[in-house]
């Protein structure tokens, strides 16, 4: 009798534990982790993030999603912004006027189609070479503001452009720093010093350049950086402010 009260009880256990298991849902989220569920979200909002600009080269330096179908990014340098240049460890101040230059000892050279008393139109840009005692040469432009033609020499120089000649003969080559762009600097060393730029160009396969405008009112770049993506090396630099 015992041994049957024993067995009865046992079976009636079983049924009461069985009979609760299965009024129990299954945990549809039993066995997922939540790295799992982490790494979800990032790729749904990978595939959420709209990339404009078809450009597959620079994606390489910076984030691409930042650039529209015309490769603009809302990216500036700031107002605060100043331009500090030096060529052959001589200053390069811009804006200045042909007098400013003379003062730190470059000239108009032989050859240039203006010359300081040449007249420039309302808002035009005249292009022109000037040359220091050590024969080094660097292009400018100067630009007249006014609503009248002035003399050249009354135009402020609002832009100077130059070479880089470092793959050229690096034994013997002229060295500048833009704002810390140098010469001998590869692509992520412009980007880790100026930051993402607000425009790039592809000109063809091995030729890029990167804009830096100063503020998003002026367009006008405050810092060009031409670059050779194959080489991974800058081929030429271009600074400027306008007055």
């Amino acid at each position: 009798m015992r041994n049957f009260k024993k067995i009865l009880s046992l079976l009636i256990s079983m049924i009461l534990v069985f009979g609760l298991s299965a009024c129990n849902d299954v945990d549809p989220d039993y066995g997922v982790s939540e790295k799992q569920e982490t790494v979800e979200e990032e790729t749904q909002d990978i595939e959420e993030t709209k990339i404009m600009s078809s450009d597959r080269v620079m994606s390489n330096y910076f984030d691409i999603s930042l650039f529209d179908e015309e490769n603009y990014a809302q990216i500036y340098l700031g107002k605060k912004f100043e331009i500090d240049a030096t060529y052959a460890d001589e200053e390069l101040p811009v804006p200045s006027k042909l007098s400013d230059m003379s003062e730190l000892g470059w000239h108009l050279c032989d050859g240039n189609e203006y010359n300081e008393n040449s007249l420039v139109f309302a808002y035009e840009t005249i292009t022109v070479v000037l040359e220091n005692e050590k024969g080094l040469k660097v292009t400018a432009q100067l630009y007249n503001s006014s609503r009248s033609s002035v003399k050249l020499s009354k135009c402020y120089i609002v832009k100077f452009r130059i070479d880089n000649d470092f793959y050229i003969d690096s034994a013997n080559y002229t060295p500048f720093n833009i704002n810390g762009i140098t010469n001998n600097m590869a692509i992520t060393d412009i980007i880790n010093t100026l930051g993402t730029p607000s425009h790039f160009y592809a000109v063809s396969e091995n030729s890029y350049y990167l804009d830096y405008f100063i503020t998003k009112r002026d367009r006008r770049n405050g810092i060009t950086v031409y670059i050779n993506p194959i080489d991974d090396n800058i081929t030429a630099i271009e600074f400027s402010f306008y007055k």
